[in-house]
């Protein structure tokens, strides 16, 4: 029942960024449609909090626009220690990058033990894909979970969580997901049988269109529609990634524009200093220049680079136009999309 209730709260969470503060404080009143279900918890209770999703530095997905800023999840975990209402609290968090999320935001006396499927600079991997041994059902041609989050689920599923701690079920999970499959520890002597290999999870979806293309009858419209959603999103990825770097180029110069894009803070220090600043710059240049989608998460740390160098929106703006000449149609299209701040 717990897991049942658990996992309907969460669905009815993910539908909307604005849902994820109420849903966590517990503030039923501020919901409408669904359930309305919250976390109704008090102060000897503990919480567990499952996040999955695509994300990028600082960011991550929700199923519709704007995606959730990490000072803004931030802030919802300290309203939520505020009020008192719960005694401890767990945070496992599957996306791309997803240890910026916390690096340098989460503070120190609140009670939370957080663990994340990658650090702040790497990406999360997708496992069980097409291809793997083994692998999904022959009418699956996507990848079925994600390393960390079948990692944790499987270690859970065959040992006593009465007795393994969360920092033994740590362990396991990172060298599992630490190389990428390869290994899987234990505290007894239980064993699984892995995947063969694990896949980028921002290539998934490429994944997915080769499969549906390559299994497709010749001639056939399964691999004609394949085919095309296999150019599409590669002709994206190029759009956004030269763009990106155009920008760059144009606010700082051929030279320093690559190295300013590139930087990575000290560990510890948060993605950015003006969060406000990061969601503003996103927007123009999603104006400009098409919605960055899932993959185009990858750039939130350049565009983060460029809010820390102290440009402004207006001189943001110029610059995308200028690298953007044209519009962004289709599927791509941040009018489409909507934007991600």
């Amino acid at each position: 029942m717990f897991i049942k209730e658990y996992l309907r709260i969460m669905l009815e969470m993910m539908l909307l960024s604005t849902t994820f503060s109420p849903v966590i404080l517990g503030n039923r009143t501020a919901l409408t449609g669904g359930s309305r279900k919250v976390v109704d918890s008090g102060p000897n209770d503990h919480i567990f909090i499952y996040y999955a999703d695509h994300g990028g530095p600082g960011v991550l997905g929700m199923p519709t626009s704007p995606y959730l800023y990490a000072n803004d999840l931030i802030d919802v975990l300290k309203k939520k220690h505020a009020s008192g209402t719960y005694k401890s609290l767990v945070f496992y968090l599957e996306a791309c990058e997803s240890g910026s999320i916390f690096e340098g935001l989460l503070p120190e006396g609140l009670n939370i033990y957080a663990t994340t499927a990658s650090n702040a600079e790497e990406s999360s991997w997708g496992t069980y894909c097409p291809g793997d041994y083994p692998g999904p059902p022959p009418e699956y041609e996507t990848c079925l979970g994600d390393l960390y989050s079948v990692a944790w689920m499987e270690d859970s599923g065959i040992h006593n969580l009465r007795k393994e701690t969360l920092r033994q079920q740590y362990q396991l999970v990172r060298r599992r997901t630490a190389n990428q499959n390869s290994y899987y520890g234990s505290h007894d002597n239980n064993a699984l049988q892995l995947p063969s290999k694990a896949v980028n999870q921002r290539d998934a979806d490429l994944l997915h269109f080769w499969h549906k293309f390559s299994k497709a009858p010749e001639g056939s419209v399964r691999k004609f529609e394949a085919q095309k959603q296999l150019a599409d999103a590669m002709a994206h990825r190029t759009h956004i990634d030269s763009s990106i770097k155009l920008v760059g180029k144009l606010l700082f110069g051929i030279e320093k524009g690559p190295e300013v894009l590139k930087n990575i803070r000290p560990t510890g220090q948060p993605l950015v200093d003006d969060w406000d600043c990061l969601k503003s710059l996103v927007r123009t240049f999603e104006t400009h220049c098409g919605s960055l989608s899932q993959y185009g998460m990858k750039h939130m740390r350049s565009i983060a680079n460029i809010c820390n160098a102290g440009i402004k929106q207006e001189q943001m703006a110029e610059a995308s136009a200028q690298a953007c000449v044209s519009f962004p149609s289709s599927s791509w299209s941040s009018l489409h999309m909507g934007f991600s701040a």
